[in-house]
């Protein structure tokens, strides 16, 4: 009988451990700075070429190794954190994962060079999809260098799946991100193609924030620190008005390591629920120690998954820290009753004198005289909850999501006459109130707005560029490294949509010169952020893709300004809206007008 079992050849097993290991460019640089962390650097440089598909580069002034260390490091299940079972679970490193360099060795071409204390000159070792090739003294420092070049260069399968350079760039920056904002006590270089883009010094975790996001943060970071018995809880929290719709400035991590936890990330929205909505994502930048005897950080391939011990505590313990510190900065809206009001009187104008207060008294006050005023009326509860469910019926803003920002088809009267409508048509708030035959249109004008301009930016766009104006006074807007290098390869896009930025004297500094004749200058700055939000959403840079972007980021913005006052304004703006694509919801989804019958408003009565 032949065998149905057989056993992997070392360059198959290798290929299929460094699938687990090995999905991009930021998985090799990941394990890469975690390791010249763990030799005890101070200071570490990671070069990047083609977004670490050609080359990825990183040196460090550790520890090193010497000449059996070195060649040992690429055999599987090779490490220097575990010596028996039970340290598994008492790790204080960036955890275990024995077959990083032999699973990264199997599907690149490194370099190694390293060189310890002990020894009086360095290694030097070549390797070829997991083979070493070459061995050699070599006159160095001590600590170590790895070059990695040809990323997937026996496995072509793997490298057609890999994203363009923009994506894997980002994906680089935020593995960078990831350990240098938990390593504050260490010097960090990154380059890429051989422009720097971050050179962090040791410092504060709060300057360290502001140095890789730009100081625009430093004003929004809310200190919170917490100490118990299970856990201990210190770092930052986003006050609420910086919250976005997207993740983005979400960072967790435990005992020093990144994680991801969807659990802890709820006990965070908990903690906002009052100030925020449930569609806005608050920021943070929390570290979490705990007992590493209650704490697996082994149950996931990329170490980015931990399992607490007594998980339930540490989620109390993180909302609890996170309420405190927003009441405690006065975060939330207050009433400050600290502040004395008899002083806040306006000056009285020139050439006045003050006039001595006069006494009203009424003289036919009786004070045993019993009075018919109604008392107030007090509802039962099943009273209060009906009037609710009848008064829930009256919200024009109920949000609509439509999947992937599509066109949602609208239902209103098929025979529109072709004449424009000619019903009375008032404004009541932010809504306008006008006839479609025998129906009563509730339209929401600032969502009317953002239809109408979203369908004028979309058509300019086809042919040709936004409309820019120039501004008077230009303000100025910082930028991080990663949205000046976005800004670098899409600036021309950028003045598609009718930005005019002209670099300052101090780097990632811009002055805004030019902005979209929709837009207010006081919008002029958000609008631009949400467009690198965009931006740097996007997997992939299609056309269409970005053009909508930059319609949304505008039409959004612009519809909060111009607003409508007089009738013929109103008039205007329900012929363009019923004009328009689709007059039923906005781009995102959301109802722009509710129909009331007859019968529905006999119903309300």
């Amino acid at each position: 009988m032949s065998a149905l079992i057989a056993v992997l050849p070392d360059h198959v097993a290798n290929q299929i451990a460094a699938g687990e290991v090995v999905q991009r460019p930021a998985s090799v640089v990941k394990e890469l700075l975690e390791n010249s962390i763990d030799a005890g650097a101070t200071k570490i440089t990671l070069h990047l070429d083609g977004a670490g598909r050609t080359r990825i580069a990183v040196s460090d002034d550790g520890s090193g190794m010497d000449k059996d260390n070195a060649e040992r490091c690429f055999l599987r299940h090779a490490t220097s954190k575990i010596q028996s079972a039970e340290d598994l679970f008492n790790l204080h490193t960036r955890g275990f994962r024995g077959e990083a360099m032999a699973s990264i060795a199997a599907v690149s071409h490194i370099t190694l060079r390293t060189k310890s204390d002990d020894s009086t000159l360095g290694i030097e070792l070549k390797l070829e999809g997991g083979s070493i090739i070459n061995r050699a003294p070599y006159p160095m420092e001590t600590g170590t260098f790895v070059e990695v070049k040809n990323l997937f260069f026996n496995v072509p399968a793997r490298r057609k799946f890999l994203k363009n350079d923009r994506v894997e760039l980002r994906h680089c920056v935020d593995e960078f991100h990831r350990v240098a904002l938990v390593h504050t006590n260490i010097e960090w270089i990154m380059k890429s193609d051989g422009n720097t883009l971050f050179h962090l010094k040791p410092e504060p975790l709060r300057r360290r924030i502001n140095a890789i996001f730009g100081r625009k943060y430093d004003e929004r970071l809310v200190p919170i620190e917490e100490e118990t018995d299970v856990v201990r809880v210190k770092g930052f929290i986003l006050k609420p008005e910086f919250a976005k719709k997207k993740r983005g400035e979400q960072f967790f991590f435990v005992n020093d390591r990144f994680i991801k936890s969807p659990y802890l990330h709820n006990a965070i929205r908990e903690a906002f629920e009052e100030v925020l909505t449930a569609e806005h994502h608050p920021g943070y930048f929390l570290h979490l120690s705990v007992d590493p005897q209650g704490l697996d950080v082994n149950i996931h391939p990329t170490k980015t998954e931990v399992k607490f011990e007594d998980e339930r505590t540490i989620y109390a313990v993180l909302r609890s820290a996170a309420r405190h510190a927003i009441g405690q900065f006065n975060v939330a809206p207050a009433i400050d009753f600290d502040s004395e009001v008899s002083f806040n009187v306006p000056p009285m104008p020139k050439g006045t004198l003050p006039q001595q207060p006069k006494i009203q008294v009424n003289p036919h006050f009786n004070p045993f005289e019993s009075t018919q005023a109604s008392k107030p009326v007090f509802r039962s509860d099943d009273e209060k909850y009906q009037r609710i469910q009848n008064e829930k019926y009256l919200n024009t803003a109920q949000a609509f999501d439509a999947p992937d920002h599509s066109e949602v088809q609208w239902s209103l009267e098929e025979a529109m006459p072709a004449e424009p409508v000619s019903g009375k048509i008032i404004k009541w708030g932010r809504y306008a109130i006008t006839t479609l035959g025998q129906k009563a249109l509730v339209i929401d004008i600032q969502r009317a707005r953002f239809r109408i301009l979203y369908d004028q930016i979309w058509s300019k766009l086809q042919d040709t560029t936004i409309p820019s104006q120039q501004v008077l006074f230009p303000k100025t807007i910082s930028l991080t490294l990663s949205e000046s290098a976005l800004y670098q390869e899409r600036e021309q896009d950028f003045a598609i949509s009718g930005y005019d930025l002209r670099p300052t004297k101090n780097p990632g500094t811009y002055e805004i010169q030019g902005i979209p004749m929709f837009i207010a200058m006081d919008d002029a700055v958000p609008a631009l952020e949400m467009l690198f939000e965009h931006y740097q959403e996007l997997e992939e840079g299609g056309e269409q893709k970005l053009l909508r972007s930059i319609a949304l980021s505008i039409a959004s913005y612009g519809a909060r300004t111009q607003m409508p006052k007089t009738a013929e304004e109103l008039y205007v703006l329900r012929e363009q809206l019923l004009s328009s694509s689709n007059p039923q919801h906005t781009p995102k989804g959301k109802k722009i007008i509710t129909e009331l019958n007859p019968e529905d408003i006999e119903k309300t009565l």
